[in-house]
């Protein structure tokens, strides 16, 4: 079987063979006397129909000789590799090295990464079909699928599982921990070590109902069917309920929450459950960002229309270049830290506020620590 290919019509390379193929095509036509559609002005303007739509599809295509050379593709083509000196003569395997040469058996399609002309990493679906045309020119065509974000999707949803299941074993133990001590010593407890005890269980059934509200609300978020149902409610409220939640693991690590909210009553137009779950998140991260012992502050400031409530740390500060992706889900701030999470609360607080026609931001620098705020309307000024 001769090594060379079947032109391979609209691709960049070969072009001198097309024009042959076509000059060929329309000389045996006039020679013949063949007229309408087999007329050499009809051929022509066929191949050039031809290669307008393979230039003007978007998906990558690459052509091969049956020994892996490359020898043709089109624009798509150019724009993933960078140029055609990077593709023309060069060997499949050079280019795309987790695709089969032509004559390999086996899977036709394979995935892998690489990095584009950008240098970006990015990854590609490979399916790969041998032709052969009536003088039995055989050649390879490979069709290239960027993927990256259905793989980043599933890396993402492998994440999740992970960092549920870690997130869900710490506290399962504690409760299995207190059911037992309450199954094995109740009539031992002393009054003050049953309440402990309680108390425990109580705090740690709290945590994993958080969780499970972050993910409830991440997923409702996410599919546009979040509502809330603002009312009028003291800010005060809100933060009491927040701190009666985060307290016991801010305590835990011999850290303080001070407040610095306006004197007389502060109303807001909230949905108290959701406005909680926000401060609580922004609380949580403070606190597992800042060192031991430090001070988080909390405060609220009133203007004529809007509410504006900071937590402020004393952590190491973020880098600007990592505070563009905060409000996305599943993000991590890279740390020394090995602090606990699945990288949801912002992202919530985020959908949580600006349901309530609120905002939040950022402002943080390295070593001079973080502040986190976000807005909910002055119930006050709309009465």
């Amino acid at each position: 079987m001769p090594d060379e290919p079947a032109p391979a019509a609209g691709l960049v390379a070969n072009a001198d063979w097309d024009a042959f193929e076509v000059s060929r095509a329309a000389e045996e036509a006039a020679l013949s006397g063949a007229q309408g559609p087999f007329s050499p002005r009809a051929l022509a303007s066929h191949e050039a129909q031809r290669r307008e739509l393979f230039a003007a599809l978007r998906t990558p295509i690459v052509t091969t000789s049956m020994t892996g050379r490359v020898t043709g593709f089109n624009a798509a083509a150019i724009a993933l590799f960078g140029s055609p000196a990077r593709l023309y003569g060069r060997n499949i395997c050079d280019v795309l090295p987790f695709a089969p040469g032509p004559r390999d058996a086996g899977a036709a399609e394979a995935q892998g990464r690489l990095a584009d002309a950008t240098g970006r990493t990015v990854d590609l679906e490979v399916s790969r079909t041998v032709l052969t045309d009536a003088d039995d020119h055989g050649y390879a065509v490979y069709v290239v699928h960027d993927i990256s974000r259905h793989a980043e999707v599933n890396r993402l949803r492998e994440q999740l599982l992970y960092s549920v299941a870690h997130e869900l074993r710490g506290p399962l133990m504690v409760l299995d921990n207190a059911l037992e001590i309450l199954d094995t010593d109740y009539a031992r407890l002393t009054a003050q070590e049953f309440d402990q005890v309680l108390g425990t269980a109580r705090r740690t059934a709290r945590r994993m109902r958080t969780l499970m509200e972050d993910l409830l609300s991440a997923g409702s978020i996410q599919s546009g069917h979040f509502v809330v149902a603002p009312r009028t409610v003291e800010l005060g409220a809100i933060v009491a309920d927040a701190l009666d939640i985060v307290s016991p693991s801010i305590e835990g690590r011999g850290q303080r929450v001070e407040l610095a909210l306006p004197e007389d009553a502060t109303p807001v137009l909230a949905d108290k459950r959701y406005a909680r779950q926000v401060l609580t998140n922004l609380l949580a991260n403070a606190s597992k960002y800042s060192p031991e012992h430090s001070i988080i502050r909390l405060v609220a400031t009133a203007n004529a229309n809007m509410v504006r409530i900071s937590v402020v740390d004393q952590g190491p500060g973020i880098p600007p270049e990592q505070q563009a992706g905060l409000f996305e889900r599943f993000y991590r701030v890279r740390s020394d830290t090995d602090a606990p999470g699945v990288g949801l609360g912002l992202a919530i607080a985020k959908g949580i506020v600006e349901a309530h026609g609120g905002s939040i931001g950022i402002d943080s620098e390295l070593g001079s620590g973080t502040s986190v705020w976000f807005t909910l309307p002055n119930a006050a000024r709309r009465a």
